[in-house]
């Protein structure tokens, strides 16, 4: 930006700030006028009446004093302690400037209540409390004096406006937090089923490409015929991955549609690309007839969910498998006759090196347990015979 260009924004907000100065500075011009009518000992009330009306019409910048008092509310509570306990002079001096001091001071106090950083409120809030409790103090040594179980009772009967200032502002401070709170889960859950929509289906193309290409490489030379259906598969799965990446995407814009979701009956599609791959590990599908509409809409996604992701670790961890069986029936269990358990196993083989360990990773079993833990089923994953097995049930 320029030396001579301007910022709207900043020339807006300095434009506002210098408007709310001037209404504050007429404002508290007005409170202080009757003191020209009056006695010199009129200023003890009348300046913190005149101060708090000022600062009632500023915008406190909180965020700029890290959590210590701002100077402007503390000047407040200050001069209001130092007239309830200074003052002497006519009685009618206190009714008046207290008829504009104490609302001051109640909004001040809702507004710290409301607003302020902790530490903040926690000196300002009950500062100003007694500024308001205390202020019937100045009678006591007013002309003619004020009996002192009068002043008591009136301090006592302020507490009532004080603890009703107080609440408002608390509740609406709670209903902002409870607010930030929803907001902050909302758009953690959509952070994490982006994260796992990317984890599931991209990089489940994307490792596909990558053995496709690994498998061109250890067979050697290949014929034209061959070269054109390799460079065919890795085309359809680039084409695939960014599919879910543009569904992913797309569900992050206002009114777009949710992300596609994939069930029991991809499962065939699937299998069949995994299997396609290069010359990895063959996959058989034993699928149950029947099952379409078995599950619940979230509870089929995270079935496909689960075999993609078996596979996928398949592909990373266990290069020497042969062959892959995945195994989806109703479950045999009486107490959820409904339900569906799906199966995926390996039958081994040499690990991968660890000589470039993945970082990052292994969180996919976990994540996809807690899906579907919460769905009322249960996920479990571990050795079996010489390879290994991931086996979920879920409820129907």
């Amino acid at each position: 930006m320029s030396r001579t260009a301007r910022d709207p924004a900043a020339e807006t907000a300095g434009g506002e700030g210098g408007r709310r100065i001037g209404w504050a500075a007429g404002l508290a011009a007005l409170v202080m006028l009757p003191v020209l009518a009056g006695r010199p000992v009129a200023l003890v009330t009348a300046v913190p009446a005149a101060l708090a009306a000022f600062v009632l019409c500023l915008r406190v910048p909180w965020r700029r004093v890290a959590g210590v008092p701002a100077a402007p509310p503390a000047a407040v509570c200050l001069a209001s302690l130092a007239a309830d306990l200074g003052f002497r002079g006519p009685k009618g001096y206190v009714v008046l400037w207290a008829a504009a001091e104490l609302p001051a001071l109640l909004l001040l106090l809702r507004r710290v209540a409301r607003r302020a950083p902790d530490r903040a409120g926690l000196v300002l809030g009950p500062l100003l409390a007694l500024g308001a409790v205390l202020m019937p103090l100045r009678l006591l040594a007013s002309e003619p004096p004020v009996a002192a179980h009068a002043v008591t009772l009136s301090c006592v009967l302020g507490l009532f406006p004080v603890g009703l200032a107080a609440g408002v502002g608390l509740y609406f401070r709670a209903a902002e937090a409870r607010r930030k709170r929803a907001v902050d889960g909302a758009l953690h859950a959509q952070r994490l089923q982006v994260a796992a929509d990317l984890h599931d289906f991209v990089a489940h193309e994307l490792t596909g490409i990558v053995v496709e290409v690994q498998s061109a490489r250890w067979a050697g030379g290949l014929g034209p015929e061959e070269t054109a259906e390799l460079l065919a598969r890795v085309e359809a799965a680039g084409v695939r991955a960014l599919d879910s990446m543009d569904r992913t995407v797309g569900s992050l814009r206002e009114g777009a549609a949710p992300a596609r979701t994939y069930g029991l009956a991809d499962l065939p599609g699937l299998v069949g690309r995994f299997t396609a791959a290069g010359q990895g590990p063959r996959a058989e599908l034993l699928l149950e007839p029947g099952l379409e509409g078995a599950l619940s809409r979230t509870a089929d996604d995270a079935a496909y969910r689960v075999v993609v992701e078996a596979l996928t670790n398949v592909r990373r961890h266990a290069r020497g498998t042969a062959r892959v069986t995945v195994t989806v029936a109703r479950t045999a269990d009486a107490a959820a006759p409904d339900g569906v358990e799906v199966t995926v196993v390996d039958d081994g083989g040499a690990p991968r090196s660890r000589k470039a360990p993945r970082h990052g990773g292994g969180t996919g079993l976990a994540e996809l347990s807690l899906r579907v833990t919460t769905l009322g089923g249960s996920l479990t994953w571990g050795p079996h015979a010489s390879g290994w097995r991931v086996r979920a049930l879920l409820a129907g």
